[in-house]
């Protein structure tokens, strides 16, 4: 992503980078373009503002593109401990200058997709489209809601993040036996092989416990607000299934697009955002 973001700097000048002060925080956020209508982009686990560089490129002349960087991510400084609400979320934007009280479109990738899910749950009437691709959030992995809604699966996953023998041998021989597919496997093992890495991955899930979206409340909103919904997907995506999104358009299809796209997860690579593009 590092070519990506100096091509982006060498063809846009319109880029700011600023922090919002909270609490005991400091929230990085960039804005980019001059468009009339404001984006708001909600980035992907172990992601950050950047991640959205080559696809901003291809909307600043419609769009104002607001990308802050979640707690524990990018150059945003977290220090509330362990926890992430979707009060604070609102708050946040409510303090980036270029949005004040104005409305505005939400668009989240992957874990992005979770956010955006909620923030469209708490203020319905200020988001006026709803962009989600490769979202997270729709359906709530078990795994995921024990580990991180349960006191004793959360202290189980600590202890598991520590000490993670036991685990890797168990998602080999869950894999071999199809109950978890390869790209879940390959997915959870990549984002786990260092200590770090795993310390990392507890501390987001854990601090994004909170954002719970409740998918027949939020398609409830979508019909009585009216908001326009886009849905993206990868068919070939094993790590969230595109056949996630026809189910959540069921009974809202009038406002709810759905495209899918010929690869994988990596919906934001180069390669596809002039596509995502042509759809926003």
């Amino acid at each position: 992503m590092k070519g990506a973001a100096f091509n982006f700097h060498l063809h846009l000048v319109s880029m700011q980078s600023a922090f919002v002060p909270f609490k005991d925080s400091a929230i990085h956020y960039i804005t980019i373009g001059a468009g009339e209508k404001i984006l708001v982009c909600l980035h992907g686990f172990a992601e950050n503002a950047e991640s959205f560089f080559p696809l901003a490129e291809h909307l600043t002349n419609k769009y104002t593109i607001v990308l802050p960087d979640m707690p524990l991510h990018g150059k945003t400084t977290w220090k509330q401990d362990l926890l992430f609400t979707i009060d604070d979320l609102a708050e946040i934007i409510n303090k980036i200058p270029v949005i004040e009280n104005k409305n505005f479109a939400v668009l989240g990738y992957s874990m992005g997709g979770r956010i955006a899910l909620q923030l469209y749950q708490c203020m319905p009437k200020r988001i006026e489209k709803l962009i989600l691709i490769a979202p997270d959030g729709i359906i709530i992995n078990p795994w995921y809601g024990l580990a991180t809604q349960t006191k004793a699966g959360n202290a189980l996953f600590y202890r598991v993040m520590k000490k993670p023998g036991v685990f890797f041998a168990a998602t080999t021989a869950l894999k071999k036996l199809s109950l978890i597919n390869t790209g879940v496997y390959k997915y959870v093992h990549q984002h786990l092989k260092t200590n770090d890495m795993r310390s990392r991955l507890y501390n987001i899930w854990t601090t994004m416990r909170k954002m719970k979206p409740d998918i027949q409340t939020i398609k409830k909103l979508i019909i009585t607000c009216k908001t326009p919904v886009l849905l993206v997907y990868g068919r070939y995506d094993k790590v969230i299934r595109y056949t996630t999104g026809e189910k959540f358009r069921t009974g809202i299809e009038a406002l709810c697009a759905l495209h899918i796209l010929n690869c994988g997860h990596r919906l934001l690579h180069e390669k596809n955002v002039e596509e995502i593009a042509g759809k926003l």
